[in-house]
Order: C-alpha cells, then structure tokens, then sequence
C-alpha cells in the first residue's frame, strides 16, 4: 500500500525502541511525526531526527513535543505505546490533555487499556473512536547513540475497533500511516487475546539451552492454549505464523512486558475457567525466578466488574 491523500499528523506517546521506531516509519511514509516520551529519557538524543538501520533504513524528521497536550495538538492519529504499567494513569493523563477528536490507537494493544481510555473521555464527555494493534509493525531495537536497529517489519496488521463499528475506518487511517493492508478485528478483548509477545517473551526465556528448534516448539504450544482460550472466549484469532510473519528471529521482548501479558490470559483463563496448565506455568516460574509474589494485570485491575463482564461476552 503506498500513502493517499495529504500528509498526517502522528503523535506517538511513548519513545522506547518501539514507539520511537513507530513515529520514523510514519515520518518515512511521509507524515509528520511527534514524538512525546513521559520521562523525557527517549527523547534525549532526537535533534530532529531519527536514524535507522536494518529493514528500515534512513534518517527520518521527528518532532519532540515536551508537553503531552502539544504533542497532540492537531494530530490526525493519537499511537499509544506506553508500558502496561503505566497505562492506567497514563490514560487519564491523555484524557485530561485530549483536544479534537482525533484517532486514538494502542500500539500494542495493552490487553484491554482501550476500555480505561474510553471511560475516561466518555466521562469528559467525548465520542472517542479508540483503535487496537496486537502487533506492531516493525521490531527494533535501540543503540547507545540514540539509533535504531529494525529488524523486522510486518506485512500486513490487525485492529480492533472501539465502537466496533469503528474499526473499518480506523484500519484504513492505520494503512494510511504505515502503508500496510490492516484487517479489522472483532472487538478489543481479540486485540488483547491476540497479541503475540508474551508467548514470544516466555518462550525465549524459557526454551532449553543449546536446543535450537525449542523456543519455537514452545511457543506453538504456548499458541495452542492461547487458542483455546480465544475459543472459550467466543473469539477467532489471526494465526501465530501470521502474526509473527516478517519479524524474523523471535523478539526478545523487556520481561516486565512478558509477565503483564501472561498475567493477562491467566486472568482470562480464571474468568471463563479455561485451564492453562503451560501459560500458567510460565508465568509461575517466572515469578519465582524474579522473586515476586503473584500481582493483578494493572488494566485489568483497573477495571471495574460489569465492564469487565461486557467485554467477556
């Protein structure tokens, strides 16, 4: 897909490898991209531009906004690539800050953060069209000088829209930004269910050392159950071939990221009593390996019981 119609206004809130990698491939589409990062520490080395390597090569303009309301003061689309830890608070900060009515887009999907998001504008009284990514569109990784490593892009991506009736179009302004066909997804709890790096993350950590085809015997498997509880969840998930496709090697997602994805599904698990036994396991074992009791996925906590309870159904 090539771009179409006059150039977009991107802001990326977030500037860890992969949002920062997120707004170079909007500004390599030829949009303007914005850059925001909570802390600052992402931004500290963009002057202007980015410069990546790998499957995206170049050096692309990048904005940095230092305040989160101009940084997306006049955009077309909002890229939320925040840590799952932080998106419960980070959501009410960009509901305070929102003017317009631009499109607000999870990249990844932070299980089912867009719920939180939704809350809080239809609370200030906004019509909010929200959109979900499972999988981001490129893989990087970040070097001491500021630079980029990509190295993978993907084919094609999914979105779950928030209304549902929202997704078509949501969809098409996500291929307007990065120039790849996206399919709508049924709702956000499939967004959710469907995003790959946990399994990913678990299974790198995990696989026997020295046994070169194990990390991808464990994430099938790691798959089949995620499956299955798609399935008992009344969803129908893109395949993790399809999903992974143009990423090349497994990603080695931070570990923080790994554990809330599997703190999600085991919670998805319990909640339709779908049985686990090798997530779970994972999950139990990283723990322990971290010296950490059992904690809550921070969207999931964050949600009250009916809205929960909906999007189950």
């Amino acid at each position: 897909m090539e771009p179409a119609g006059k150039p977009l206004r991107v802001a990326v809130l977030g500037a860890g490898p992969a949002g920062t990698a997120m707004a170079a491939l909007a500004a390599a589409r030829g949009h303007e991209a914005v850059l925001w990062s909570p802390r600052g520490g992402g931004t500290r080395h963009i002057l202007g531009s980015v410069t990546t390597r790998g499957a995206l090569a170049g050096r692309w303009p990048v904005r940095v906004a230092a305040d989160l309301g101009r940084a997306m003061e006049g955009a077309d689309a909002v890229l939320i690539c925040l840590p799952p830890a932080v998106l419960p608070g980070g959501v009410v900060r960009i509901a305070g800050a929102l003017r317009g009515d631009p499109a607000l887009i999870f990249a990844p999907s932070g299980g089912l953060a867009a719920l939180l998001l939704q809350r809080e504008l239809l609370a200030r009284g906004g019509v909010p069209r929200i959109g979900a990514l499972p999988a981001l569109p490129l893989l990087a990784q970040r070097h001491g000088d500021g630079s980029l490593l990509v190295t993978g892009q993907r084919p094609r991506l999914w979105l779950a829209g928030l209304p549902a009736a929202a997704a078509p179009a949501l969809a098409a302004l996500t291929g307007r930004i990065f120039a790849v066909p996206v399919d709508p997804l049924p709702d956000m709890l499939a967004a959710g269910l469907a995003d790959p790096m946990a399994l990913v993350g678990a299974a790198r950590l995990l696989a026997p050392a020295r046994m070169e085809e194990a990390p991808l015997r464990l994430l099938a498997a790691f798959g089949r159950e995620r499956d299955a509880l798609a399935a008992a969840c009344g969803r129908v998930l893109p395949g993790l071939d399809e999903l992974l496709a143009g990423t090349g090697a497994l990603a080695d997602p931070p570990l923080a990221e790994t554990l809330h994805g599997l703190e999600f599904l085991a919670a998805l698990g319990r909640a339709t009593r779908t049985p686990l036994p090798l997530l779970g396991g994972a999950l139990a074992i990283l723990k322990a390996g971290m010296g950490g009791g059992a904690s809550p996925h921070p969207v999931l906590a964050a949600l009250d019981g009916p809205t929960l309870a909906r999007a189950l159904g």
